[in-house]
């Protein structure tokens, strides 16, 4: 899980001030949103500042569904290469006592081990 530390009540259910606190601290937590991005390839990059926030819905108490978009950027001088995509992802986050809590998914590239 990854913590977003915050001041908001449990029963919160303002997207906008959720969101708000979102995007204070959107650089802390974009790299562990945007995952292994070494699926793509092994020259993937994040693209700093890339992230926004397209949706936020409820689907519970205290739990809500984060829709984001982020570019990254694929480098290779040997394959002339130089490439921006955007990938498009969602995340699920609930509220608890003073965070807000990210079920993130582990997308690590398993080991050439892993995959015998």
């Amino acid at each position: 899980m990854l913590h977003i530390e915050c001041d908001i009540a449990p029963c919160e259910t303002d997207i906008a001030k959720i969101e708000t606190i979102i995007q204070r601290n959107i650089l802390k937590i974009a790299e562990p949103l945007a995952g292994d991005l070494q699926w793509y390839s092994h020259n993937a990059l994040l693209v700093p500042e890339s992230f926004k926030i397209n949706s936020i819905e409820v689907v519970g108490p205290n739990r809500f569904k984060m829709l984001y978009h982020f570019d990254w950027n694929l480098f290779s001088p040997c394959l002339d290469l130089n490439e921006t995509m955007t990938q498009k992802e969602q995340v699920m986050f609930q509220i608890v006592p003073g965070a807000l809590a990210f079920e993130l998914i582990d997308n690590t590239r398993p080991s050439p081990a892993d995959e015998l």
